[in-house]
Order: structure tokens, then sequence, then C-alpha cells
């Protein structure tokens, strides 16, 4: 990982670090400022100002589908392709069968979009 530029490793590693402790305001922190999140299972992007209340109720949704409330990440690949790093990984909800793929791109000013996109087997 130290091949990679340090400005968009570090926005991408403390973003990373408020979504997996549930810390809204620290995600946003390294946030660019046209910062959107896409769900797969929700109809229109997520926002800077609407990430909060989707990231804080992210453990209830989880559980009503049987879940713990936690997820694990897996299978992750970064590249930096013209100024912008591209994380993509493999991401599964504990205690459900229920798991997709998440996709980040980060750029000098913050992270750009997340998206995400669910599996689940037949």
């Amino acid at each position: 990982m130290t091949d990679y530029p340090t400005k968009r490793m570090d926005l991408l590693k403390e973003y990373l670090a408020g979504v997996q402790s549930m810390d809204p305001k620290r995600a946003m922190r390294a946030a660019a400022p046209d910062y959107r999140w896409y769900d797969g299972m929700v109809s229109e992007p997520i926002t800077k100002e609407r990430f909060s209340e989707y990231l804080l109720n992210w453990e209830d949704r989880m559980r009503s589908i049987g879940g713990t409330g936690r997820y694990e990440v897996s299978d992750e690949l970064l590249a930096d392709q013209e100024g912008h790093i591209l994380r993509w990984a493999w991401w599964k909800f504990v205690g459900t069968d229920v798991a997709g793929s998440a996709l980040l791109k980060v750029g000098n000013d913050g992270v750009i979009y997340e998206k995400i996109a669910y599996f689940k087997p037949i």
C-alpha cells in the first residue's frame, strides 16, 4: 500500500475507519465535496448531508434480515489510475448469507463515491 499517493491513501484510510466504526462524522471528514453513496437497495444516492442517518441505521437494517449488525470485508483490490485510487472489496453481513461488493473512488479532495451491490445465493 505504500506505493499509493499519501494524501489519497490517508483519505481512504480515514473514511474506512469512520465507516467501519460507525462514525459518520469521521467518514465524512474524508469525503469530497460532491460525495455520494450508491446503495443498490436505495432508490437515490446518499449525500454527505444524509450519510449520518444512513450509516447510523445500517446496523438496524442488517439485523432486520437476521444479521448481527456487523459486516466482514475480504478480497480487497486497490489501483491508482489517473489521479484516483479505486478500491474494490467483497463484503458479507455476519450471520447471513447476504454478501456483495463495494467500489470506492478517492481523489485528492476526498472520497468521491462508494457504490455497493448485493449478492444473495438462491
